[in-house]
C-alpha cells in the first residue's frame, strides 16, 4: 500500500478502487475518491476523471459490480496490470496490458517514476477531491431521516468510534454501497464482501470466519435484515466460541437494494418487503448480546455498548432502525445506465409506465 500511496502522490492522480478493494488504498488520504468513477460515482470520483486520458488499474478484472454495470467509461490509453492474462481486454481493451504480481511491479513502476520525476507534480487535484466529498457528506447529514436512522450520521459516528486496523465485512444489499459511499476504510486489507456472486447471507459467517482468523482484532459486520433472515442462527457458533464480533443489522423491513431497482424505474416494489421479525428475539435465542439504536440520539450509545460487549468476548447483535429512503448514487447510476441499454421504444414503455402509476398510486 505504501508504494501505491507514493505513486499516486507522485503523479498527483486520484485514485478509485472496487468495491472489494476499498481496503486497498485509505479511504482518509486527499487522492482516494471512492468506489469507480463515472455517473454511478460518487461525485469525488465523477469529478476528479471526468477529463482522465489514461488509467492505470491494478489487480482488477472490470466487473460488473466496480464498473457500475458497465457504465464505467475507461479512456483509450488503458495499462492494465493483474497476475491473471484471462482479464485483459476482457471488458474493456487494454492498450498496455503487463501480467504479473502487482506486489513485485508496482515497486519497480514507482522505481521508474521516481527516476523520471522525483517531486509530486502540482494541482488542485487533492483539494478538488476533499471539497466533493465533504459537499456529498454533507448532502447526506442534512437528508431528513425522520424517526429512522440516517445513514450518515451513523457511519460518521461508527468510523469516530472503531480504530483504524478494525475489520469491517459487509454483506450483500443497499448498505454495502452506503458502506462504500459513507465509511471510508482505513487500514490495509480491512474490508470484505461478497461482490463476486452477490451472495446474500455472507456477513454473520464471514464475521465468525475473520475474528477466528484475526482473534486479537476488532471484527464488525453490516448486515441487512433480509441478508441475515439466510445466516443469522449461525452467531451460535460465535456464541459458543465467545467470539468478540459485531453485526449491525440495517433493519428497513425491505429487500432495499433490489426494492430501489424497483421503484425508479417502475414506481413499485414487488416480492421485496420482508415480513418482520422480533431481533432482540433472534439474538436471545442464539445467546448473543442485543443492543437496539432506533433513534439517531442512540446512535454513538449504542455503538459504545456494542463495542463494550466485543471487548468482554461477547457476540453481540445490533438492530438499527436505518432509513433507506435517500438512494446511493451507485443504485441510480446501475439504473440510469440500465435504461440506456434499452431501445426507445422499451424505454418509453417503461417511463410511461412509471409515471402512469405515479399518477394514479
Amino acid at each position: 500500500q505504501a508504494e501505491l500511496i507514493e505513486l499516486a502522490e507522485l503523479l498527483n492522480a486520484p485514485v478509485a478502487t472496487t468495491l472489494q478493494g476499498l481496503s486497498s488504498f485509505p479511504g482518509n488520504h486527499p487522492l482516494h475518491t471512492g468506489m469507480g468513477f463515472g455517473g454511478y460515482s460518487v461525485p469525488a470520483g465523477q469529478n476528479a476523471f471526468a477529463q482522465c486520458d489514461a488509467v492505470l488499474a491494478i489487480g482488477t478484472r472490470f466487473a460488473e459490480i466496480p464498473t457500475g454495470s458497465f457504465s464505467m467509461q475507461v479512456p483509450e490509453d488503458l495499462i492494465h496490470i493483474d497476475i491473471n492474462p484471462e482479464v485483459f481486454n476482457a471488458n474493456y481493451p487494454a492498450k498496455i496490458a503487463v501480467e504479473g504480481d502487482a506486489r513485485c511491479i508496482v515497486p519497480a513502476l514507482l522505481s521508474q517514476v521516481r527516476d523520471l520525476q522525483a517531486q509530486a507534480k502540482e494541482g488542485t487535484m487533492a483539494q478538488q477531491i476533499q471539497q466533493d466529498k465533504a459537499a456529498y457528506k454533507q448532502q447526506w447529514l442534512a437528508h431528513k431521516s425522520g424517526e429512522r436512522v440516517n445513514p450518515a450520521k451513523f457511519f460518521q459516528t461508527l468510523r469516530e468510534l472503531i480504530s483504524d486496523d478494525t475489520i469491517v465485512v459487509a454483506d450483500d444489499g443497499n448498505h454495502t454501497y452506503l458502506v462504500a459511499e459513507l465509511m471510508p476504510i482505513l487500514g490495509a486489507r480491512r474490508y470484505i464482501s461478497p461482490t463476486d456472486f452477490n451472495a446474500m447471507g455472507y456477513c454473520v459467517p464471514a464475521v465468525i470466519g475473520a475474528k477466528l482468523a484475526n482473534p486479537e482484532t476488532p471484527v464488525i459486520g453490516i448486515v441487512g435484515d433480509g441478508a441475515l433472515l439466510m445466516t443469522g442462527m449461525e452467531m451460535l457458533t460465535a456464541v459458543r466460541h465467545q467470539l468478540g464480533v459485531v453485526v449491525f443489522i440495517f433493519n428497513d423491513g425491505e429487500l432495499s437494494q433490489i426494492a430501489q431497482a424497483q421503484e425508479i424505474p417502475y414506481n413499485r416494489k414487488t416480492c421485496t418487503v420482508l415480513h418482520g421479525i422480533n431481533m432482540q428475539s433472534l439474538a436471545a435465542t442464539v445467546g448473543a448480546q442485543f443492543v437496539s439504536i432506533q433513534s439517531e440520539a442512540e446512535i454513538e450509545v449504542g455503538i459504545c455498548q456494542a463495542l463494550q460487549f466485543a471487548a468482554n468476548n461477547q457476540p453481540v447483535y445490533v438492530d438499527v432502525n436505518i432509513d433507506y429512503s435517500k438512494p446511493t448514487r451507485f443504485t441510480q447510476g446501475i439504473v440510469k445506465a440500465t435504461l440506456q441499454r434499452f431501445s426507445p421504444q422499451d424505454k418509453f414503455r417503461v417511463i410511461s409506465r412509471a409515471l402512469i402509476r405515479k399518477i394514479t398510486r
